[in-house]
């Protein structure tokens, strides 16, 4: 095998690739020729499976031809090879231009049985469903409400010895006056589900939340400690100050900084709450349980109050949202469906309810049905949009 055929296998069996390794990877594709490439994939498939002939041997090639398609790329013509590990398949597509995910049973470890699997999904769907977009509702301490998404941009309010300034790119700005009132007055902006916002805090920490979410907090951070409440999921950029501890409180628990960024998933209907650190250190605090996270790992805290530390957290996933993805990683069918029900704005009702693993990888500006679509090249299910209800069969 030539050593750039060895370098492929290793990035397609990486965790997390660099800058450099995407190019390297996208080059590759591009210069490489098409029965080469599938021939390589082969191999590789044929070692992660301990009997071949369990997989169905008609896998076609147009998931290929497809990621050609996407990528701008001219594809030779079709080979002969039928064997294909799709899971690293579609990592390669990802990073050639294609966000196409393939979601595979077998590949979580649990089961080396596959479903028949169909290339490409063919399924029209009567009905479709836009992905959320930027939008709030802004509670002012009089019981005020305004609605974000159709305010001007300007000034939209004074609020204690701030001013609340909706800016140009929709975010939120808390702003001090020009004359210093003492009042302590608190605003509450909340999204709905199919909705999300930034908001610039009085203190210049910035906060994005996530649909179906909350934040209250003072127009003014006038004491020792920097207080704010959150529901659902937030993402925090804390502005340094080693005088003034940032607080997070979240149901019963409550997570302390100095200056930091970390993600919240405090959903009501997830099972536990995670706190995720991407820089800075966190102490997170439930009773009389404690933890200090570092860069890079999760706090999970369950229905029983016991905290666990998860040492090398995915990332990706955990921050997928805030970047504008929808990314899974092997992750059962319920709680993909809670994340589509909140950024879709829909309900979901089962008829059939797979044990199969998914990995999900696309944008979150992708219509619904584009979602679902992928989620059924299993073979395993299917889906029909009815109204804002979504059925799983």
């Amino acid at each position: 095998m030539k050593d750039t055929d060895k370098k492929l296998l290793q990035l397609l069996n990486k965790r997390e690739l660099s800058i450099d390794d995407k190019r390297w990877l996208l080059d590759y594709i591009e210069n490489t020729d098409q029965k080469e490439l599938l021939q390589i994939l082969n191999l590789e498939f044929n070692s992660h499976i301990h009997d071949p002939k369990e997989v169905d041997v008609d896998f076609p090639d147009q998931i290929l031809a497809e990621i050609y398609s996407k990528a701008g790329i001219q594809a030779p013509d079709k080979p002969k090879i039928k064997h294909l590990w799709a899971k690293r398949l579609a990592v390669a597509s990802t990073f050639a231009g294609l966000f196409l995910a393939v979601y595979f049973g077998f590949l979580n470890g649990k089961k080396n049985t596959s479903p028949k699997y169909s290339a490409l999904a063919t399924h029209v769907f009567k009905n479709d469903i836009k992905p959320g977009c930027d939008k709030a509702i802004l509670t002012l301490s009089n019981g005020k409400k305004i609605i974000l998404d159709s305010a001007r941009n300007g000034v939209i309010a004074s609020q204690g010895s701030s001013v609340v300034i909706k800016s140009k790119n929709g975010a939120l700005v808390y702003n001090p006056a020009t004359q210093n009132q003492h009042e302590l007055v608190f605003n509450t902006i909340a999204t709905p589900r199919g909705g999300r916002y930034q908001v610039a805090l009085p203190d210049g920490s910035q906060a994005w939340l996530n649909a179906a979410s909350s934040i209250r907090f003072p127009t003014s951070f006038n004491g020792k400690e920097r207080v704010v409440e959150i529901t659902g999921e937030a993402y925090f950029e804390v502005a340094k100050n080693k005088e003034k501890p940032f607080i997070v409180k979240v149901n019963n628990s409550e997570i302390r900084v100095l200056g930091t960024h970390f993600n919240v998933n405090a959903y009501a209907d997830e099972a536990t709450i995670k706190t995720t650190l991407l820089e800075g250190a966190v102490q997170f605090t439930a009773g009389s349980s404690h933890c200090l996270l570092k860069p890079g790992q999760q706090s999970e805290l369950n229905k029983n109050g016991q905290i666990k530390v998860i040492p090398d957290a995915d990332m990706e996933s955990a921050l997928a949202w805030k970047n504008g993805m929808l990314h899974f990683e092997d992750v059962d069918i319920s709680f993909v469906m809670r994340q589509l029900s909140r950024w879709y704005d829909i309900d979901v009702v089962y008829h059939n309810k797979t044990s199969d693993h998914f990995f999900v990888d696309l944008t979150a500006r992708s219509k619904l049905s584009d979602v679902l679509k992928m989620m059924e090249l299993t073979g395993r299910i299917k889906f029909d949009i009815q109204g804002k209800t979504v059925v799983v069969n």
